[in-house]
């Protein structure tokens, strides 16, 4: 791993012990966290530029320039804030005299630091797992993927066509995100798991590329970060059970049979995945529920097809309640891609090419990111 980046990962996790303490004293003042975290984004930046100017040299700019875009969006939303900050900290560091003019209003001070702390703490991990997206991306090649397994073109154009769609859209959802206050209105899942989504999908593309043409820092990097987005979607199958135990079990033994001795594992766990994001939607978003619902909503354009829901009403129905149009966006292209994704790989074994270990786990890893996601997205309405 780069050594920015090691640094930045370092800082992050005192930035994270930080903030615990500060929520658990109740300390109205923020002002070493937020000191700390200009200074961890240096190192951020610098590494930033560094993959700017690897997209230029590869000629992978155009392809996910809207990634980059991003982070310098994040990066610049959190110089933003310190503004903010600092003027709640000053009301902090007042003489005796105004305190008491401003007594009253303490509280609220307080409670928008610590706010607009903890936002900044998710723009600094965000804007870290989108630097180590963008390097994975910088070395993605869809025509070498194609070339190597001799898969066909429509399934690789499709495949490629959705990963630029899915950039474009988080773009999209980070450009709406224009202050702090945005991001807050938002459940605190949401722009963390939104860049997670990003990631699994590209590291499970790296996986198919063969070992010799990896970079030995990157995949200490990999190593890290994967292990995070593990631990952040290990409860995925539990939020999978309260909405549907009969699609849990499957799922459960999908993830069993990494593990296992079976020499038809793969066909196992990929024709589960293949079918668990349709059942799953459907089951979000039943057939009754959407189409009673669809009279309400001013844009009716491509929710039924032949009298029944579309995939982009169930995603629309699902995100009802959140009323934000580029989440909503991003969650439907994110799930075309997930679909591509799940018939590249299937594709891929269907032409008794022997998927490895890294490649199936890599592909559970993105299900359960994307099954952590939505599933949180839609738990709240669930339960209603």
């Amino acid at each position: 791993m780069p050594d920015d980046l090691k640094t930045a990962k370092t800082a992050l996790v005192k930035l994270h012990q930080d903030m615990e303490a500060i929520n658990r004293l109740a300390k109205p003042s923020c002002l070493s966290v937020v000191e700390q975290m200009e200074r961890t984004l240096e190192p951020i930046r610098r590494q930033h530029l560094e993959i700017s100017r690897a997209f230029e040299m590869s000629g992978a700019m155009a392809r996910i320039q809207e990634i980059a875009n991003a982070n310098q969006h994040w990066q610049e939303l959190i110089k933003q804030a310190s503004a903010t900050n600092r003027i709640a900290e000053s009301f902090a560091a007042a003489h005796q005299s105004w305190l008491e003019r401003m007594k009253p209003l303490q509280p609220d001070f307080s409670h928008l630091s610590q706010l607009q702390a903890s936002a900044k703490l998710a723009l600094c991990d965000t804007s870290l797992r989108l630097a180590a997206t963008e390097r994975l991306m910088v070395g993605i090649d869809f025509d070498a993927i194609r070339s190597r397994f001799q898969v066909e073109m429509s399934v690789i154009a499709g495949l490629e066509s959705s990963i630029a769609h899915v950039a474009a859209s988080y773009g999209g959802l980070a450009e709406s995100l224009r202050e702090i206050s945005d991001i807050t209105r938002l459940p605190a899942f949401v722009l963390p798991g939104a860049a997670r989504e990003i990631y699994t999908t590209s590291f499970a593309l790296e996986t198919l590329r063969p070992w010799d043409d990896r970079d030995e820092d990157e995949a200490e990097t990999e190593i890290q970060f994967v292990a995070e987005a593990e631990a952040e979607t290990s409860g995925c199958i539990a939020l999978l059970q309260q909405v549907d135990p009969g699609l849990a079990r499957p799922y459960i033994g999908a993830r069993d049979a990494l593990y296992g001795n079976n020499a038809d594992r793969a066909r196992h766990i990929l024709s589960s995945l293949r079918e668990l994001w349709n059942h799953l939607l459907r089951r979000l978003a039943p057939d009754d529920l959407v189409a009673a619902w669809i009279p309400g909503v001013s844009n009716q354009k491509d929710l039924l097809h032949e009298g029944k829901p579309t995939r982009r009403a169930r995603v629309l129905y699902v995100c009802r309640e959140l009323n934000n149009d580029p989440l909503t966006d991003f969650l439907m292209h994110d799930t075309r891609a997930l679909v591509k994704m799940i018939e590249l790989f299937n594709r891929v074994h269907e032409l008794e090419t022997a998927l490895t270990d890294e490649q199936l786990r890599a592909i559970l890893l993105r299900t359960d990111s994307w099954l952590m996601y939505i599933l949180q997205i839609s738990v709240g309405n669930f339960h209603k």
